[in-house]
């Protein structure tokens, strides 16, 4: 299964936030099964801006789109995409614009935390929690 990671997702574990073990455990699920990992070009540079921000230091920034790029696969997109990406008409055009990577890469199924923002979403949307209990059944 193709398994799309919004940045939220990702930074569960860094920034220790209510379901980490969770988001972790998903991201784990892509590493070591015949789940795959994708994500978005622009988190890349989300993650490492937010990473460096926080911890004020380019090491853990760039460990930690290390660790990322490990384990998931980048959706390739570009000029057609951002402009699918604007006629999906969501408030948030970064939702957007992660809708239209995971649209690109033939995602299966969306893992956010902002599972209302998806609203419109053509492929599926589920909470890290609400994917492991799928996929353990």
């Amino acid at each position: 299964m193709r398994v799309f990671f919004d940045t939220n997702v990702l930074l569960d574990d860094y920034y220790q936030r209510d379901g980490a073990a969770a988001s972790k455990g998903a991201g784990s699920c892509c590493a070591d099964s015949p789940h795959q990992g994708w994500i978005a070009w622009h988190t890349i540079s989300n993650g490492y801006y937010l990473v460096r921000s926080h911890s004020k230091c380019s090491e853990k920034a760039a460990k930690f789109v290390g660790d990322l790029l490990a384990w998931v696969e980048v959706a390739e997109t570009g000029r057609q995409d951002a402009l699918t990406a604007l006629e999906f008409g969501m408030k948030d055009f970064e939702d957007a614009l992660q809708l239209a990577a995971a649209v690109a890469c033939g995602a299966e199924v969306i893992l956010t935390r902002n599972t209302t923002d998806f609203k419109a979403s053509p492929i599926p949307v589920m909470t890290p929690e609400e994917f492991l209990i799928q996929i353990s059944h």
